[in-house]
């Protein structure tokens, strides 16, 4: 999953892998379930694609920062949609090849919504 240094995606991931580390360290009461904080870097992680493509339609003029703001917000809310109804059953048996595959096929749609609107 992770990149070449420097590299967006690389950023993304880091970033996305960041956030979730202090939403779990900053909880006031009981932490978030293994299912919980594994739906949570994967909602993060397509979040962080999802900007990484939407700067680089405004780098190359295809979108305007008022509309990538739009889209953000339309980003965020489908993600948290189709993240919450992700079937991830964090026991011992999850492995690391099923989980990359069902956030590389959301990410792959989030990226496919951004492009078509």
């Amino acid at each position: 999953m992770i990149g070449d240094d420097g590299h967006p995606d690389d950023r993304a991931i880091r970033q996305a892998a960041t956030e979730q580390v202090k939403r779990i360290v900053a909880v006031d009461g009981e932490p978030p379930t293994a299912t919980e904080a594994i739906k949570g870097f994967v909602s993060a992680y397509i979040f962080q694609l999802g900007l990484v493509e939407l700067q680089d339609q405004i780098i190359n003029g295809t979108l305007d920062g008022n509309e990538a703001v739009v889209r953000e917000r339309v980003l965020r809310g489908w993600i948290d949609a189709k993240v919450r109804g992700l079937d991830v059953d964090a026991s011992p048996a999850l492995s690391a090849n099923a989980l990359h595959q069902a956030a590389a096929g959301l990410a792959q749609r989030a990226i496919r919504v951004l492009r078509a609107r």
